[in-house]
């Protein structure tokens, strides 16, 4: 019997950013089929990224004679696949895939506004890169997410404007996202704004979670203890222990370097431990093999971890998943400047950044203390994060001059 072949997606990722999709005060997902048909036309995320998959993806596509797409939506893989004899069956890959394939793809920022307009952390960026992949993690993923789950509360902790956390890590129905700089628990205070996943909101947007520690060729490691020499043990995502050459620099506090080359690019855990187990100590990092760093790198394995990101099942079949990874849009507070206005012309709670819908009736007071109505909306090419930088400042603002 003659082999039937063909082409099949063997999977699929969708990045979803609210800045380009919602309109105005309006969230995507609570708009009707045709308000979102319409919004998609206009929809193009190559506007704000380039996706390139990095040298030994592209390595691997040619062995298994796969093809590449970005897409508007994001992009695809698809590979040659033998067609099943019973119509009712999914495809099979002609080219048998390894289960420890791994495919990677490197996010580069084509808009450098990116930040002023997304909900992602504007300190602590320095020296990590963000990775998004199909393997669960500590902090928890629901499918189709790429994205780790948030975190929930802490005491004492301060939390920044557009800073997310959930209620709960092993079922959340809630997300909580910072209006202001706090301190307050998010389920008594008004100080978050609260979404419910029932309302068909999601839950699963990039956040500090998924940023890891770049390194590239080497890695110096500072134990913080005076004069221990603690041993190192790295190891793959998948648990694998790996050889790496060290020798420490001298200093009471040990500095230990990590020689990498070598090792083939992706995500390791290295372990530091005593020999009398007093000191121990745990940290993730990426290996890139790349020199120009990436805002963001995805990673996808043929084989998950958890079996609903799989891209094979059982049998071997392809499972065309489509993966999602969402990304917030960033809501400041609207503050007016001009001659008839003064430090209390802000609006009273922050407002969603949005390329399309103009939000009406915004009013503030001015100078006199007298509401003013139907004011502008701002851009998005600068705001100023003064929570960052004074103390007893709580607010991100977007300045709007009026003269």
């Amino acid at each position: 019997m003659a082999i039937s072949l063909t082409y099949s997606i063997l999977f699929e990722v969708n990045i979803l950013h609210h800045y380009l999709l919602n309109n105005g005060l309006k969230n995507f997902t609570s708009m009707s089929t045709a308000e979102q048909a319409e919004l998609m036309l206009l929809y193009d995320i190559g506007d704000i990224f380039q996706i390139v998959p990095s040298r030994q993806t592209r390595r691997d596509l040619a062995r298994h004679q796969c093809l590449f797409r970005q897409t508007a939506t994001g992009f695809l893989v698809g590979l040659k696949t033998e067609k099943a004899a019973d119509p009712t069956q999914p495809d099979r890959p002609f080219h048998t895939l390894d289960n420890d394939l791994t495919f990677t793809f490197n996010i580069h920022i084509r808009d450098y506004n990116l930040l002023n307009y997304t909900a992602l952390p504007l300190t602590g960026n320095d020296g990590r890169v963000y990775l998004f992949s199909n393997l669960a993690t500590a902090s928890g993923k629901i499918f189709p997410s790429l994205c780790s789950l948030p975190g929930t509360f802490r005491t004492g902790h301060t939390y920044m404007p557009g800073d997310t956390l959930i209620d709960n890590p092993s079922a959340p129905t809630r997300l909580f996202t910072a209006k202001v700089k706090t301190t307050a628990d998010p389920v008594s205070s008004s100080d978050w704004l609260e979404e419910q996943q029932s309302n068909g909101l999601p839950i699963s947007y990039a956040n500090a979670n998924d940023r890891y520690r770049l390194v590239q060729q080497q890695l110096l490691y500072t134990v913080t203890a005076a004069g221990l020499e603690p041993d190192l043990v790295v190891q793959t995502a998948a648990g694998t222990t790996v050889d790496v050459k060290t020798d420490i620099l001298p200093g009471e506090f040990r500095t230990i370097r990590l020689d990498l080359r070598g090792l083939p690019e992706g995500l390791y855990r290295l372990h530091a431990q005593s020999a009398d187990l007093s000191y121990q100590d745990q940290q993730y990092f990426y290996l890139l093999e790349e020199q120009e760093t990436p805002f963001a790198i995805l990673s996808l394995a043929v084989q998950s971890n958890s079996a609903s990101y799989n891209m094979l099942d059982t049998q071997g079949h392809i499972r065309s998943p489509v993966y999602e990874l969402r990304l917030k849009n960033r809501a400041t507070h609207w503050r007016y400047i001009g001659r008839s206005f003064n430090a209390s012309s802000v609006t009273a709670d922050p407002m969603p950044l949005t390329r399309f819908g103009f939000i009406d009736n915004i009013s503030v007071p001015d100078s006199n203390g007298v509401q003013v109505d139907d004011l502008p909306n701002p851009e998005v090419t600068m705001i100023k994060a003064e929570a960052l930088t004074v103390e007893a400042e709580s607010k991100f603002y977007s300045d709007i001059h009026i003269h």
